[in-house]
């Protein structure tokens, strides 16, 4: 989907890197707002604030600016959390997660793995690749506490993982809208409360031998 996005609109003239920030923020922002199929770049340039033109240097195509926006939004993030223990790391995926999901870019990323399916030739490959980033890491987190022993050798990562960061998910999307604010004020202690509750029931399902 993606292709290599170059750092100059032309020879002797630096790109503006002020116009590309405006840019990308108004397409990952449209493309959470409306989904592809009304993504327009006319509807980013107006977004943005800058001319079409400069748009259309950059990105001569709809499917060049997304692909650069939802990699630039989604790409970086990867959640990354080694402190020593399993409470800790635990906890601190659960925070990134919470945050991430209640952020700006958080509608986008649900967006992009539900239209990988609808657009596969588009998105599939980049939603996958975001996919198998932060699964891997999230895996880790159980597979380290494995081997210090704070779990036993039976313990299922997959389980582990999809039950703490899918009752995170679960809890956002139900929430109706007009509870959001309330939920979002609430988030901290949702998050201790779920991740403590994953802790407990990890290690006495899988107790450390």
């Amino acid at each position: 989907m993606s292709q290599p996005v170059t750092n100059t609109a032309g020879p002797g003239r630096p790109r503006d890197a002020e116009v590309d920030r405006k840019a990308l923020r108004a397409a990952i922002e449209l493309y959470a707002e409306l989904g592809w199929a009304k993504f327009t770049l006319d509807a980013v340039a107006r977004r943005a604030g800058i001319g079409k033109a400069a748009i259309y240097r950059r990105w001569p195509t709809r499917e060049r600016l997304v692909a650069a926006a939802l990699e630039q939004a989604l790409v970086l993030p990867v959640i990354a959390v080694d402190t020593g223990t399993l409470r800790e790391d635990l906890r601190g995926l659960a925070h990134a997660m919470m945050a991430y999901y209640l952020g700006p870019h958080g509608l986008a990323g649900l967006r992009l793995h539900v239209e990988a399916r609808a657009y596969p030739e588009l998105f599939a490959e980049l939603a996958a690749g975001i996919r198998s980033m932060r699964v891997l890491e999230a895996r880790a987190i159980i597979r380290r506490a494995i081997d210090r022993g704070e779990l036993g050798r039976n313990a299922s990562p997959t389980l582990i993982v999809d039950t703490l960061v899918g009752g995170l998910l679960n809890h956002v999307l139900a929430t109706p809208e007009e509870l959001r604010p309330e939920m979002a004020a609430q988030s901290e202690q949702y998050v201790e409360d779920v991740t403590a509750f994953v802790l407990t029931a990890a290690i006495a399902i899988y107790p450390p031998a």
